[in-house]
Order: C-alpha cells, then sequence, then structure tokens
C-alpha cells in the first residue's frame, strides 16, 4: 500500500523527499531526547526493566576439571535502548564489557532466569568479584547405566535455592530421547537447546531427576552438556556489595531487579 501511494503521488521525487526528511527528524528526535521513553512520574509511570545478575561461572570438562571460571554481573535490558540511556549514568556500562557468548555451551553459557534468550540480541557483563552464597547449589551426577533400548540414562541431583534454572545441550550425533520431567517428552527452547525452570517450598529434599540420550556416533568431546543455575532471590545470599552499589547509581525512571547467582556446567 505504501508503494502505492508512492506511485499515485503527483511527484514521485517530492514525495520521497518528504518522507526522508519526516524520518529523518523522527530519528534526530528520538536520539536527542526529546522522545524519551521513560518517566518516574508516578501518575504515569515508564520505567526502564533491567536484570542485575551477580554471577560465579565455573565451566568443567569432561573429566570433571574446572577450565574455566569467572565473576561478574550479567546486565540485560528489557527493550530496544539497550543500555545507551544508561551508559551516562554508569558510564562503565558501555559495549566495552559486552557479554560473548560460550558457543559450546547451552544459552551461551549464561544463567538465564526464563528462556527469553532469542528476543534480546546484547547484554554486558561487568567484572566483579566472586559471589559466596551462605546455601552454595551441589549439582553431581548419581548414576549413569546403560538401557536394554541402548540409551545412556544420566541420573542428576541437585540441591541449593528455591530458583533453579537447568540446562542441556545435546553434542552431535546424540538425541535427547526422554527425561522424568514433566510428561517425559523433552522440547527445546528456540535454538535448539533444552531449559528448565525448578522451583520449590520451604525444607524441600533434594532435586533427582534423569535424562535420556540416545547417542548414534560417539564423540570424544562427549554427548551431552548441561548446565544449572541457582538463583538467590531472598534473603542475604540475594545481595552483594557491588550488585548494592550498582543498582544504587541506577536513575530512578529505571527498575532494576538484582540478585546473586551461580552457574556450572559439566560434560557428560
Amino acid at each position: 500500500m505504501f508503494i502505492n501511494f508512492i506511485y499515485l503521488a503527483k511527484s514521485t521525487k517530492k514525495t520521497m523527499l518528504t518522507l526522508t526528511l519526516v524520518c529523518a527528524i523522527t530519528f534526530l528526535l528520538v536520539c536527542s531526547g526529546t522522545f524519551f521513553p521513560y518517566s518516574s512520574n508516578p501518575a504515569n509511570p515508564k520505567p526502564k526493566r533491567v536484570f542485575l545478575q551477580h554471577v560465579t561461572r565455573t565451566f568443567h570438562d569432561l573429566e570433571g576439571n574446572a577450565v574455566k571460571r569467572d565473576s561478574g554481573i550479567w546486565i540485560n535490558g528489557f527493550d530496544y535502548t539497550g543500555m545507551s540511556h544508561i551508559t551516562p549514568h554508569i558510564p562503565e556500562i558501555n559495549d566495552s564489557i559486552r557479554a560473548h557468548c560460550e558457543e559450546n555451551a547451552p544459552l551461551c553459557g549464561f544463567p538465564w532466569y526464563l528462556p527469553v534468550h532469542f528476543l534480546i540480541r546484547k547484554n554486558w557483563y561487568l567484572p566483579a568479584p566472586e559471589v559466596s552464597p551462605r546455601n552454595p547449589a551441589h549439582f553431581q551426577l548419581i548414576s549413569k547405566e546403560q538401557t536394554p533400548w541402548d540409551s545412556i540414562k544420566l541420573t542428576f541431583e541437585a540441591t541449593g535455592p528455591s530458583h533453579m534454572s537447568f540446562y542441556v545441550r545435546a553434542h552431535k550425533g546424540s538425541t535427547l530421547s526422554q527425561w522424568s520431567l514433566g510428561n517425559g517428552t523433552p522440547v527445546t527452547s528456540k535454538g535448539g537447546d533444552y531449559f528448565v525452570f525448578y522451583s520449590h517450598g520451604l525444607q524441600a529434599s533434594a532435586w533427582q531427576f534423569w535424562i535420556e540420550v540416545q547417542v548414534s556416533e560417539e564423540h570424544p568431546e562427549g554427548m551431552v552438556t548441561v548446565a544449572i543455575a541457582a538463583h538467590y532471590l531472598s534473603g542475604e545470599d540475594k545481595r552483594s556489595p557491588q550488585l548494592d552499589a550498582l543498582k544504587e547509581r541506577f536513575p530512578d525512571w529505571t527498575f532494576p531487579s538484582a540478585w546473586v547467582c551461580t552457574y556450572d556446567l559439566f560434560v557428560f
């Protein structure tokens, strides 16, 4: 319809120039802040939503050795402006600390609280000291067995805070055939990895579950990569001095949600 409108106009050249001018003026007004999209006005609040996760990540190889460990505050902005309006207030949050995807890890190796990774193209990772929750999460392989139908059954046990996320990526030549979660049929999130959200109340027993992997072709790098993130959303474990200090620097038209988490990755 837009193209037809241009052709119906008496002067195509004049119409194109007018449309270009309107677009240019709109772009300049947006960039200059005239059309600022946020507000802290209680009568008409328009906050910018930001997630701040102070995380320590540990990556293990097939032998169980820790091959990488880092810590930082992982930052996600849930709209199209990213951190462009935040950087003037907090200069260290800029494109020099853009988070890099861990290509061999499910969901890029970060502790996603929900599987919305495909909606957010940019995030930031500000270096920070390690976190040390008083109630650390524990994850272990309980058993590994071959089934009569020639799949490998891996049984895991996890303990930790009331909210945890579990991630799985099947390697080349392997498929996740079934698991003890939900209706028993694994369903991938967008991108091909698997995401499981787990929560419990007070005094919960250890979380035990299993996955079955069908291996059609063995590879030296293993058959599956799994990771678990522990999200500390309440109590003293939720906070860290660095997280509190950064949160206080955000302007009043933002709504930063902040918590501590840990991320551990394993290969089997």
